[in-house]
């Protein structure tokens, strides 16, 4: 399956951001399957080391989730998320997706990096997400 990025939310989510990016991406896509899978997230906490670029990835969600969103510091890049029903998912991003982008961006110049948001866009959520 394929979680469509509406344009309206991404250039809101860049907006807030500052630049396109694959983890500003991966957090829009996470918070979108959140919201097709549970419904509207109004909580959300997120696992993700403590740096640029995986924290983007909250910029991203920032744009979907319609409340508190916590950072925990930990390996790869999760999330837990709630609905205002109570419903709760939790999304892991593939590690080696996680790997792919993060070995390209940490410590490095950011060229490339629309490109490579315009490759997470286009990439299914098998691709992304662990089952």
């Amino acid at each position: 399956m394929l979680t469509r990025v509406p344009q309206d939310l991404l250039e809101r989510a860049v907006s807030l951001h500052g630049h396109l990016g694959p983890f500003l991406v991966l957090g829009l896509k996470m918070g979108l399957k959140a919201w097709n899978t549970i419904g509207k997230p109004v909580a959300c906490e997120v696992t993700a080391p403590g740096e640029k670029p995986y924290l983007c990835a909250v910029d991203g969600l920032k744009t979907v989730v319609d409340g508190s969103i916590a950072v925990k510091n930990g390996d790869g890049l999760s999330a837990w998320f709630r609905s205002a029903n109570g419903n709760q998912l939790i999304l892991r991003v593939r590690a080696s997706v996680v790997g792919r982008y993060a070995r390209k961006y940490v410590g490095t110049p950011w060229e490339g990096c629309e490109r490579d948001a315009f490759e997470v866009a286009e990439a299914s959520d098998e691709e992304l997400f662990e089952p």
